[in-house]
């Protein structure tokens, strides 16, 4: 399908987002339970419940939209999530492992983050209804959150290295 306008851009991207968030909530699963700390998984733990709200709140804006909430796959969702794969299989080291799960978690919530700009703009650019723009920046909000949370983990790792 071949896109020619900015509501067609959107429409594709809020799928990718919803395709997204719905895999997060498995991939958050994963990286806790790969997780070598108490620390670590609690990191990915808490931000299930904050999955849901922002899955919940995509619906909402598909609602909004008079839109079918339809998922639409990404290659780069799809190779984050193969890394993980790879990684869980490989890594055995208690730091390291703890490294690389923040790491993954870090890529996950930039990449996040990078849609939620994207839809934002374009919700702008095309006047869409105000409850898209809000559900939107909240989600944008949470996201830039679990990644200051990540953020700081490493840097706490630094200092006390």
């Amino acid at each position: 399908m071949s896109i020619t306008s900015k509501r067609e851009l959107f429409d594709r991207e809020l799928r990718k987002l919803y395709h997204a968030e719905i895999e997060i909530l498995d991939l958050h699963s994963d990286l806790s339970d790969a997780a070598a700390s108490e620390e670590v998984r609690a990191i990915f733990g808490g931000h299930e419940g904050d999955t849901v709200d922002q899955i919940d709140r995509i619906e909402e804006i598909f609602a909004v939209l008079d839109m079918e909430p339809r998922e639409q796959g990404s290659p780069i969702m799809e190779g984050l999530l193969a890394e993980k794969d790879q990684f869980v299989a490989e890594v055995e080291d208690d730091d390291l492992r703890d490294l690389d799960v923040i790491s993954i978690g870090m890529i996950n919530e930039r990449l996040e983050i990078t849609l939620l700009d994207r839809l934002l703009l374009l919700v702008e650019e095309l006047g869409l209804p105000e409850p898209a723009a809000e559900n939107l920046k909240a989600n944008r909000s949470e996201a830039q959150a679990a990644l200051e949370r990540m953020q700081q983990f490493l840097e706490d790792r630094r200092v006390e290295g």
